[in-house]
């Protein structure tokens, strides 16, 4: 029975329904991007963090779950999820890939490249096929998420659902900078052994020649993490309290909602306002995945 859990914790919703023939991504008119996401080419970091995933899971395929998890947070984009469009963008890349007659139309840098001919090359050495590779007991989707914490705690109730059993092992692909939120709060909120957790880092990469101006643009990403996450996080382990729960509205425009199990797990119907004594006596040791 698998018991690793990838997760691709999704960023914003890729338009497939762009007119374009060579509409694979690569550039930021394919998505609904924020203001914010456009200075370091965010948007090509969400494709490598889908594909980092697909190459984790292939090199342990027979006991792994990539999750993709992201809700319908964009009005505009319609009732279309950013957990569906990157399944749907890494199907499409990966089919193009594979067609020699299409491949140049990939247009990637050399790092998207090489982790597609990674890809490639384990999926031939292998004898897996795409139809086999995009099966539900190996890639689906979490549709419900509004924010990193719920991306790590949906995930693992998704991959119950799916396995009908919990993760023992979890591996995040995503942004370097938001790796603390995961690992020394998300993961502390709902006792998941941190040893348990491997993060892997893909960065946006601005595109800047001056090195002084990437330092800067680096540490800019670590003050508004601090500031407007880590901070946070740190008083609202659970996200239900003001600004955090107010961010989750924001980015919910179809009122969508899920009833799940690890949620109901943590009890947080029997929360008092003070973490510290709530994960004590309702968290500390009694989750499937606790540490007895």
């Amino acid at each position: 029975m698998k018991s690793h859990l990838i997760i691709v914790p999704c960023h914003s919703i890729w338009n497939p329904f762009i007119e374009q023939l060579n509409n694979y991504g690569q550039d930021s008119a394919h998505w609904y991007l924020a203001p914010f996401q456009f200075e370091g080419n965010d948007h090509l970091a969400f494709i490598k963090h889908g594909l980092k995933a697909i190459e984790i899971l292939i090199e342990d395929l027979q006991n792994s779950l990539v999750i993709l998890s992201g809700g319908q947070t964009k009005a505009a984009a319609g009732p279309i999820s950013e957990a569906q469009s990157y399944y749907y963008l890494m199907s499409k890349l990966l089919h193009t890939y594979e067609d020699n007659n299409k491949r140049d139309a990939l247009n990637f840098d050399d790092e998207t490249v090489s982790i597609l001919n990674k890809i490639s090359t384990l999926m031939r050495d292998r004898n897996i096929t795409l139809n086999n590779l995009f099966s539900p007991q190996n890639i689906t989707t979490e549709e419900f998420s509004l924010d990193s914490f719920d991306n790590l705690v949906f995930s693992i109730d998704r991959f119950h659902s799916v396995i009908d059993n919990y993760p023992r092992e979890i591996s995040i692909v995503g942004f370097g900078f938001k790796s603390k939120r995961f690992i020394f709060h998300h993961a502390r909120a709902i006792d998941f052994p941190p040893n348990k957790i491997n993060y892997i880092a893909i960065e946006p990469q601005p595109s800047y020649d001056s090195t002084d101006k990437l330092k800067a643009y680096y540490e800019e990403l670590n003050v508004l993490e601090n500031k407007n996450a880590l901070s946070l996080f740190a008083n609202d382990w659970y996200a239900i309290k003001s600004p955090l729960i107010d961010k989750k509205r924001s980015r919910n425009p179809f009122k969508r909602s899920s009833v799940k199990t690890v949620p109901s797990l943590l009890r947080l119907d029997k929360f008092n306002g003070d973490e510290e004594s709530h994960y004590n006596a309702y968290i500390k040791g009694r989750m499937p995945w606790s540490i007895k």
